[in-house]
């Protein structure tokens, strides 16, 4: 009997998630189909990396990062976009989108991701976020890149600061110095 209470439960949980996503529109979206906007380069590709995030509320006294290298990054000149493998599918679902806005950038694109409910988990599939300062270092002795969004939209998200683990980081800092140069 409580076998049947699970699969019922379950069953209830599956069903839940597929109405909501058919109402909100949302839909998966992988890195094999990815698309780059006209005018949008590539600098950097890692399907080694991995990524995490420390929240802004309710987070742990004590963090560590494992290091799985189970995400891919590609680092455009434009945004940075973060994809896991899925559990059952050899394709890489998209899972979060950082936009490095210029300062003179209008704020349309910061105002419509901080009114969005979860960064616009809901409606796209993936965690928008709004970068303003990115730093090359390490954390628990690991390379990677800190990433601290802006105010609203890692309060729209719950999002302090995002950490991009990678061992080509020497690799992703030159290509980002260079076309920043350019």
């Amino acid at each position: 009997m409580t076998f049947l209470l699970f699969l019922a439960a379950l069953l209830g949980i599956v069903s839940f998630a597929v109405i909501v996503n058919a109402i909100t529109g949302t839909r998966a979206s992988f890195i094999e189909t990815l698309r780059l906007e006209p005018g949008e380069t590539e600098l950097w590709r890692d399907s080694g990396a991995d990524f995490a995030t420390r929240p802004r509320n309710g987070q742990a006294l004590l963090t560590t990062y494992a290091r799985l290298r189970k995400h891919t990054v590609v680092w455009t000149d434009r945004r940075a976009i973060v994809a896991r493998k899925t559990l059952l599918s050899p394709r890489r679902m998209i899972t979060h989108q950082i936009v490095f806005e210029p300062p003179s950038a209008p704020p349309a694109l910061e105002t419509r991701v901080a009114s969005e409910f979860a960064g616009g988990f809901y409606g796209r599939g993936f965690v928008t976020l709004i970068a303003v300062e990115r730093v090359f270092g390490q954390v628990n002795q690991s390379d990677c890149v800190r990433i601290r969004p802006s105010e609203p939209s890692g309060a729209a998200s719950n999002v302090d600061e995002a950490y991009v683990f990678t061992d080509l980081l020497i690799e992703l800092e030159r290509s980002t110095s260079a076309a920043a140069r350019a």
